[in-house]
């Protein structure tokens, strides 16, 4: 239970530290729609189905987080010559302030973050790797379970 009480206190913390340190335009914007935005800059051709797969998340949670950002002016829809089917996105120019401005705050917190994991011999570091890697994977299957729950109602 200790260590579980570790986690949340580190994604407590790293939340605080986020906020404190990131700039004031990234403020009212959670980390779904953040690295949606990211995505889509990624991505060559986003849409729903793509993201979903890139993010793990449903693809109703990247609808409704497209919609959000859509009417915020962060992203536009388009379709490509001759299919009508399927819906792309992309980036304002208002929406790739917010990707570059993202990006960097990543960046800060990789530089900053890599003076503390540097400290640690790689035996170490390969066994918190491991453990994390078995971890999100149980977490992940406990996430198909419940899609799978969601579904079958």
């Amino acid at each position: 239970m200790d260590l579980l009480s570790l986690f949340k206190e580190y994604g407590d913390k790293q939340e605080m530290l986020s906020k404190l340190k990131e700039d004031q335009s990234l403020r009212g914007y959670n980390n779904s729609e953040l690295h949606i935005i990211a995505a889509i800059g990624d991505l060559e051709q986003p849409n729903v189905t793509s993201l979903a797969e890139h993010m793990g998340m449903t693809r109703g949670g990247i609808c409704k987080n497209i919609k959000k950002l859509a009417e915020a002016g962060l992203i536009s829809s388009y379709q490509r010559d001759g299919n009508v089917k399927n819906i792309y996105y992309r980036l304002t120019d208002t929406g790739k302030t917010i990707y570059e401005k993202h990006a960097a705050a990543h960046e800060a917190w990789l530089v900053r973050d890599m003076a503390f994991v540097e400290g640690f011999s790689q035996k170490q570091l390969d066994q918190v790797k491991d453990f994390m890697k078995r971890y999100i994977k149980h977490i992940d299957q406990r996430i198909e379970e419940s899609e799978n729950d969601v579904e079958g109602r």
